[in-house]
């Protein structure tokens, strides 16, 4: 008995695995690949839904889907509906997996499996070893299912085993149970239904407990994205939430037409599929395609009014906003002098991002984060470098290409200057902490905010004569800096070695910033001149 249990645990076990290998292998082939082409082949509906099915037949994991949609969406790269309608699309695509599981090849899994392992040991290559990766995958599904079924198929001789499985084909809440349970651990519905497709092979499930199986997994897997939607934030939300209605609203009309079907004796899923004259195996990996398939139709036929009850559910965060170009949608690859205005433009909203960087240290403070805004200001910043590449590869005359090495130039100090204002909120937090430096962490903090804040409303506004005043005022013999230089000078008055060493980061964190505007605009009073 113990013998058998543990076959059953070694197939299951096996082919969880082997789902996994699958997903691995395929999401290292695909993954950037549909990074790359979720952003080019979405102008329609339609050409998203068919996108999503080839992109879940090669990848075959929603999860992964999730994260990627979700990072392109932060970035501005894709709205909600079009990804919405890839994930519908995408849930068509993973049916392809159960299709190929049906098929009764049980001695090529061997030579799959043995073949692919010898080869994954020998191969050097990376990429080789990724498909072999893949083949290994495909066939410990085949060979998980097969010990797993082995090792349930003696259990039939077992009066109690007989007596459970006929008292669970009386009460099919159990079978729904079951499917939820594995469904949440496996964190996978096509996972649980590999599973019902063993078992239905060797007689062990009846097609109607299989087919609830499948139901309730879906109900125990979107108990695992909900906790995947801790992770996300804003728009982002609004995907896992997507799939969470999906398959919510997959499994319970199923499940109602199940009843239906059962008790009012009106021919409806089971009816279709007895009447195609499907073996038990086939059916349910017909019922899987259904599910999805028509709960796909039914989120792409409401997409628009679906979004809305999104968008107002999971409204966009504060880090989305200031993440995303505000100017650069309107960006034309043949114009590249108005490029550089909106580069200008988006370059002129980093410096405002970096100037409120400072209010997070302030008590009362209740935004995002100094974290979220800075990792926020580095996705802006990467797409306003990313243009201005675009705006390098344009025919271009002699003053609009010193003007682009001038906004390429910016956006490296702008760089600097955010890293540096960051790391010296944190260090002005940090000398706060000490009573004998409060006074002075307040009085580098307001400078700071003064000539950050200043700064952007210069680069706003556009005025020559603010510029000149706002290099007397960033000089290294400026005021700032020789009252900073003047407490420094009297550090001897401090008492320990930490509160030295915490004036010491202060001033050099002042020192760098200022220096970091002071050549900001420096280089803008050159080129105007």
């Amino acid at each position: 008995m113990i013998e058998l249990f543990g076959k059953i645990v070694l197939g299951l076990g096996l082919m969880l695995t082997g789902v996994q290998m699958l997903s691995s292998g395929l999401k290292q082939i695909g993954s950037r690949q549909f990074r790359i082409f979720a952003t080019q082949f979405v102008s329609s509906r339609w050409q998203a839904v068919l996108f999503g099915m080839g992109s879940g037949v090669v990848m075959q994991s929603t999860s992964a889907a999730l994260v990627i949609l979700a990072s392109l969406i932060s970035a501005g790269a894709l709205n909600v509906p079009q990804a919405i309608a890839i994930l519908s699309g995408f849930s068509v695509g993973n049916c392809v997996l159960l299709f190929i599981v049906s098929l009764n090849i049980s001695a090529g899994v061997m030579f799959l499996v043995g073949l692919c392992g010898i080869a994954m040991y020998l191969a050097k290559n990376e990429k080789y070893r990724t498909y072999l990766l893949i083949g290994l995958g495909l066939g410990l599904i085949f060979f998980g299912i097969e010990m797993m079924t082995a090792g349930v198929k003696p259990l039939r001789q077992e009066a109690w085993f007989a007596g459970a499985m006929a008292f669970s084909r009386d009460y099919s809440l159990l079978s729904i149970m079951a499917g939820m349970a594995l469904g949440f651990i496996a964190q996978s519905s096509t996972a649980v239904a590999l599973v019902a497709i063993g078992l239905v092979r060797e007689d062990i499930l009846t097609g109607s407990q299989a087919f609830l199986f499948i139901y309730g997994a879906a109900i125990g897997s979107t108990m695992f994205k909900v906790l995947l939607g801790a992770a996300f934030r804003g728009t982002s939300r609004q995907l896992v939430r997507f799939v969470n209605v999906f398959n919510i609203f997959g499994a319970s009309v199923f499940i109602l037409l199940y009843y239906i079907e059962v008790y009012l004796h009106v021919p409806l899923v089971m009816a279709l599929l007895n009447s195609l004259k499907l073996d038990l195996v086939h059916q349910t990996a017909l019922v899987f395609l259904l599910f999805n398939l028509i709960s796909a139709t039914f989120f792409i036929a409401i997409n628009e009014p679906l979004t809305r009850w999104l968008a107002g559910s999971f409204p966009p965060s504060e880090e989305e906003g200031l993440s995303q170009p505000k100017y650069l949608s309107e960006f034309q690859t043949q114009d590249p002098d108005t490029g550089l205005e909106l580069i200008h433009l988006e370059q002129t909203r980093e410096l405002e991002q970096i100037a409120a960087f400072i209010s997070t240290a302030r008590e009362n403070y209740a935004g995002a984060d100094l974290a979220s805004r800075h990792e926020a200001l580095k996705s802006l910043a990467r797409d306003v470098a990313a243009s201005t590449e675009m705006v390098a590869a344009m025919s271009m005359d002699s003053q609009t290409a010193k003007d682009h090495a001038y906004f390429q130039t910016r956006q490296a100090l702008l760089d600097q200057l955010a890293d540096s204002t960051a790391s010296g909120v944190k260090i002005i937090l940090q000398t706060k902490a000490y009573p004998s430096m409060q006074k002075l962490s307040d009085a580098c903090m307001e400078s700071l905010d003064f000539l950050l804040t200043f700064a952007a409303e210069i680069d706003k506004a556009n005025a020559p004569e603010q510029v000149r005043v706002f290099l007397d005022l960033s000089s290294s013999n400026g005021p700032s800096m020789e009252q900073l230089r003047k407490v420094y000078m009297d550090s001897d008055k401090l008492g320990s070695a930490n509160e030295k060493g915490s004036l010491l980061d202060l001033t050099i964190m002042m020192e760098k910033t200022i220096w970091l505007l002071n050549r900001f605009y420096s280089l803008k009073s050159a080129k105007e001149q």
